[in-house]
């Protein structure tokens, strides 16, 4: 179910899951399949439309960031063969998220994105501190920064970046290497060869750069929502909700976390099955009973 952002008075979410199992699984429809891209020290999760086109890569890191870096990035597909590079923090997954629903994303990707968000929140420290990291990324930077051509004119940009990201600098530790290398003077907003990459990843699912693997995964099954209702002293309800999720998945590349070794795992024809709890909490003033379902699905 689709829902305005507006029309939610939800003051508080917090998501864990927890993997439960895994086996391998009999072949099914390769319908409604998503994809993310562990590339540059970030996974790229690849967000669809209702149509099937590529409206570009949701940026989670798996390298170590801290307050004050850039912690998420949106890669946007845009007209002329082009992308927008955008930053934002950790906390503002449900807007950006809902914003993605009303640009017409899909909800298999919007789904597949929030698990692979939750998965970073049980990983990660300090997701729910606002850094106040927002805005346009050019070459890896901040829009405006004086330190970008600095970094472009650099044969190696990787020590600086580490440096900067270690004093909590807003750069993307591993991606805005990628994208500010030989940028310097440069009318580009990223490193051509990062560019080629991301053209490769909208336009295929194959491998499109040394050492990146890509995970593919089915729509998942879900099970119903169970709900339970706590009333708080101060006036609120906690809604506490759990439910049951499928998954069946498959990879192949090379693993970037692991010397570019072979990352293949299952396949179209035999995919690994697990199954995935999830668990929300929500908080709500002004009803008397819990809805049948989070407001955010």
């Amino acid at each position: 179910m689709r829902m305005d952002a507006r029309s939610l008075k939800v003051v508080s979410i917090v998501l864990v899951m927890l993997c439960v199992g895994s086996q391998s699984a009999q072949a099914q429809s390769t319908t409604n399949t998503s994809h993310v891209y562990s590339f540059g020290g970030w996974n790229l999760v690849e967000i669809l439309d209702d149509s099937g086109q590529v409206m570009g890569f949701w940026g989670i890191p798996r390298v170590e960031v801290a307050v004050g870096n850039i912690r998420r990035l949106w890669f946007e597909s845009i007209p002329n063969d082009d992308w927008a590079v955008w930053a934002f923090e950790p906390v503002a997954i449900y807007d950006k998220a809902n914003n993605l629903i009303l640009n017409g994303a899909s909800d298999t990707s919007i789904a597949f994105l929030m698990y692979q968000e939750s998965l970073a929140a049980d990983t990660a420290i300090n997701q729910s501190v606002d850094g106040g990291i927002d805005g346009l990324v050019v070459k890896g930077f901040l829009s405006g920064d004086p330190l970008t051509d600095a970094a472009g004119a650099l044969a190696d940009p990787d020590p600086m970046i580490d440096l900067l990201a270690d004093i909590g600098y807003p750069v993307a530790p591993g991606m805005s290497d990628l994208l500010v290398d030989g940028t310097a003077g440069a009318s580009v907003g990223m490193n051509q060869a990062t560019k080629e990459t991301l053209d490769c990843m909208r336009s295929t699912s194959s491998v499109c750069a040394p050492c990146v693997c890509v995970r593919a995964e089915r729509m998942v099954t879900l099970g119903p929502w169970t709900v339970y209702q706590n009333n708080m002293p101060d006036g609120r309800i906690r809604c506490e909700y759990s439910r049951l999720e499928h998954h069946l998945y498959w990879q192949w590349g090379e693993d970037p976390d692991n010397n570019c070794v072979d990352c293949t795992e299952g396949s179209a024809e035999n995919p690994i099955a697990y199954d995935v709890v999830i668990e929300r909490t929500e908080y709500w003033y002004d009803i008397e009973n819990c809805p049948d379902s989070p407001a955010f699905p």
